[in-house]
Formats: structure tokens, sequence, C-alpha cells
């Protein structure tokens, strides 16, 4: 069997395939007629078995365990085969799996949460690292799914990350401890909310609604999020100075820079 011929249908281990990204990857690829075996703490099939079996082989478990499964995993992946992950931070991940595995390696980060997964528009990041026929099947799987496909490198897919998630999700739970130090009671707060300030409660109800490890990681474990985390808590300073000293010419400026830089 060449290598191509490997990609047509292939036998797919999903390690963190009973998780909820690693679940929806699973549905997705057995739509397109993937065998697909979603490996598990509680499954009889180990990830060791997955690695050395599977045409693809992919890694979909915590940040944080990321890194020492790949090492475990990688050296059992056969080199036609192909090792993926679907973690959120890509530049240690794929550098691990190319040093560990002599398989061809995928970087990929679906740009979305598995609960958002049947909207349109949506996109996954993939970053190439080794080999061209594992990367083309991928690519080709989730445009055929009607998702989009931004191929970058790991740094720079890092990079981004650092702002849109790092200073996403550290400003929601900025928002979210400032409310809960309000001294208002939280029913009248969303009595007299606007719809736009209770789809932001909602949000902040989302992220404490999932384990805390998860979004702890993707501020602490990508290092390009805490210089764009400063440089967030420093505009938060400026705004508050120019607030606080009723400068209203200040404002203005801030206010027409910003409509230079996102009315484009």
């Amino acid at each position: 069997m060449g290598v191509t011929d490997k990609f047509t249908r292939p036998d797919v281990g999903i390690v963190g395939g009973t998780g909820s990204m690693g679940s929806w990857f699973a549905g997705l690829l057995e739509r397109f007629g993937s065998k697909v075996f979603r490996v598990g703490r509680k499954t009889d099939l180990t990830p060791y078995d997955a690695a050395r079996r599977c045409d693809v082989v992919v890694i979909s478990v915590p940040i944080a365990d990321t890194v020492k499964v790949i090492q475990e995993l990688g050296p059992l992946v056969p080199e036609d085969s192909l090792l993926m992950d679907l973690t959120s931070i890509k530049k240690v991940p794929v550098e691990t799996m190319l040093k560990y595995s002599s398989a061809q390696v995928v970087g990929a980060h679906p740009l979305f949460g598995p609960d958002m997964a049947a909207n349109s528009e949506l996109t996954v990041a993939v970053c190439p690292g080794r080999g061209n026929s594992g990367l083309e099947w991928l690519s080709g799987i989730i445009r055929d799914a009607g998702l989009a496909v931004s191929v970058i490198s790991p740094e720079k897919h890092d990079q981004i990350m650092g702002l849109v998630q790092g200073v996403n999700h550290f400003s929601t739970l900025a928002m979210a401890l400032s409310v809960s130090r309000s001294g208002l009671d939280l029913d009248e707060i969303i009595n007299c909310s606007t719809q736009t300030f209770k789809e932001r409660l909602g949000r902040i109800r989302s992220i404490i609604g999932q384990p805390a490890g998860l979004f702890g990681s993707l501020l602490m474990d990508n290092p390009e999020a805490v210089g764009f985390v400063d440089e967030y808590v420093k505009a938060a300073g400026e705004l508050s100075g120019i607030t606080r000293g009723k400068d209203r010419e200040a404002f203005k400026e801030v206010f027409e820079m910003l409509k230079r830089f996102f009315n484009r």
C-alpha cells in the first residue's frame, strides 16, 4: 500500500477520543468513511495499541498532558502514518512530534468549541510539520466538511492565539471578577442589563462551566499570551486614567485612532 492509498480510507486512532473535541473530530471523520477508534481511559484499546496499528494517530488530550503523551506514543507511530494533534497551542506540540516520531506530522487547531461545530464559516488552523499526503488528506476532510483551512506556521499560530485566546479569556475573567466584587445582586444586574451585557454574562458562565485547567493552560502555557495580557492591562490603565481625569479630548483621540485601525 502506497502512502497516498493509506489515507484514502484511513484507520484513525484518537487518543482522547472520548472527550468533547476528540468526539467531534471522530464524528467528522466517520462521516467521510474513516474507521475511528476512540481511545480513552476506560476503552479496551490502549493508546499504545492505537499508535502502532492506526494510519492516523490524533492526540486530543489536555494541553498540560500533550507533550508527555506525544513523547510516549510518537516513537510507536509507523513512518508512513500521520501523527497529529488538536491542541490550542502548536509550537511545542509540533516540535515534540517531529522530535519523537519519524511519521508524517501535522498540527491542527479547530478555532471553535465542539458546541459550535455545527455552525458555518468556521476555521481549522493547520500547521504543516512533515510530509504532504497526510496534510493533504486532513485539509481535504476539513474542506469537505464545509470548514475553512488556515495554513499557518506553529510560531505564528501561537503568537496570534496569545492575543485571540489570551487577551479574550483574560478580559472575560477580569470582567467576571469585577461583577462578582461589585456588591450588586446578580439577579438585579441581569434584570437591568442590555442584551449585549447579558450575552457577555453568558460567556462568563460558559467559561466557568468548563475546567479551570483549560483556561489556565491557554493563559500560562502559551508564552506569547503574557505579553499581550500585559499590553491589555496597560491599555486598560490608560483608559482608566483618561476616564478618571475626564479628559474628553484624549478619549476622542483614542476613539479616532481605533476607527482608523478597525474600519478598513
